[in-house]
């Protein structure tokens, strides 16, 4: 995908990293905003922790600041960039002052850089201690910084307009500044993504195991199952990393899993409704239309995925790579019925659905 314009992925970074919640636990965070995952609260537990379990449930408490890091900043600092390169002709030399339509650049959200470091200085000494989960936070929490200055630097010297005063002499200097920053901090970035990548699809996992041994295959289980699919979707249609064009065999591969897992949710709902509807159940009497609410949702989801796997599907050679043959989006003919931001839309509704209506 092109640099410049930021890909899919600068689009969907809040949402590409979701600790799923532990059963017992009130939740942990997903990538939209600190909203939790409502479906996670009510489990009886009808075997004890394990050692395992107790280490997740530390480990979740540990994972908030990290992903409250990204909710605030990831994107908008991706934003920023694209912004501040769409006008300048050659990002290697800079403004020339020749430009005949100045854009500026977008702000990071004010507080948020030092609320991060601040947040990530607390987790780092939370347990359990994770050393690579630690570096990788205290890296962002550092190039999040340095990037916010320099970012709000340039942005009061294009909103005032103040290169008519100098012609263009700040902005020359601080392009180089910024360029280095922006590199950094994508580093940063990717790196914390890949590290959360790597803790949390393990305990996902682990999540769905203990439910099924804790209640067997019922709403809790093929619910979360399709929370876990959804996001393995997201992400195959969004690579993290140098490689960002995406494999449609992996994205294909990908859809059938949430296809499967919605599906699979769906049926045992028409078969156990009942369920739902009994005084016991901690969402009692709302949980019918809940479980109605989130299927819409999902079903929407799957439906304008299905829409971007033919797109991906009937890609133009020009779009393919000669030697992986993967997709490059940003090349890709307009495809009104698969857009990527589309996608993301619906993905992000569909978290915040799951997340206000709470069923089994």
């Amino acid at each position: 995908m092109s640099n410049v314009s930021g890909g899919w992925r600068r689009l969907a970074a809040i949402v590409t990293v979701a600790a799923l919640a532990m059963t017992g636990t009130t939740g942990c965070k997903k990538l939209l905003k600190g909203k939790k995952d409502a479906g996670a609260t009510g489990t009886t537990a009808s075997t004890p922790s394990t050692p395992q379990d107790d280490a997740d449930e530390q480990m979740l408490v540990k994972l908030d600041a990290y992903i409250d890091c990204l909710n605030s900043i990831s994107s908008s600092a991706h934003q920023a960039r694209s912004r501040y390169l769409s006008w300048i002709r050659d990002p290697k030399a800079g403004p020339t002052g020749k430009e005949t339509l100045i854009l500026g650049i977008r702000e990071i959200q004010k507080g948020e850089a030092e609320e991060c470091q601040a947040g990530v200085n607390k987790a780092n000494a939370l347990p359990p201690r994770d050393g690579k989960l630690e570096t990788a936070g205290s890296d962002f929490a550092r190039a999040v910084v340095q990037l916010d200055a320099l970012v709000d630097d340039a942005r009061i010297y294009y909103d005032n307009k103040n290169y008519k005063d100098d012609k263009f002499a700040k902005g020359k200097a601080l392009h180089p500044q910024l360029m280095a920053a922006f590199a950094n901090f994508s580093k940063a970035d990717s790196n914390l993504h890949a590290t959360l990548d790597g803790i949390t699809k393990p305990l996902s996992q682990r999540t769905l195991q203990r439910i099924e041994r804790e209640e067997g295959k019922k709403f809790r289980y093929h619910r979360k199952a399709t929370l876990i699919a959804a996001r393995e979707l997201i992400e195959a249609g969004d690579p993290i990393g140098d490689d960002d064009d995406v494999d449609f065999a992996l994205y294909s591969a990908a859809f059938n899993e949430l296809d499967k897992a919605t599906t699979e949710l769906e049926t045992y709902g028409a078969v156990h409704r009942k369920d739902l509807d009994l005084q016991s159940n901690p969402s009692w009497p709302l949980a019918g239309s809940h479980f109605d609410t989130f299927m819409r949702a999902a079903n929407e989801y799957r439906k304008k995925s299905r829409e971007y796997l033919r797109c991906l599907r009937d890609a133009p050679p020009a779009a393919k790579n000669k030697t992986t043959g993967k997709v490059d989006v940003d090349k890709l003919p307009p495809c009104p019925d698969g857009r990527p931001r589309d996608v993301i839309a619906k993905y992000n509704e569909f978290i915040r659905t799951s997340n206000a209506n709470q069923f089994p």
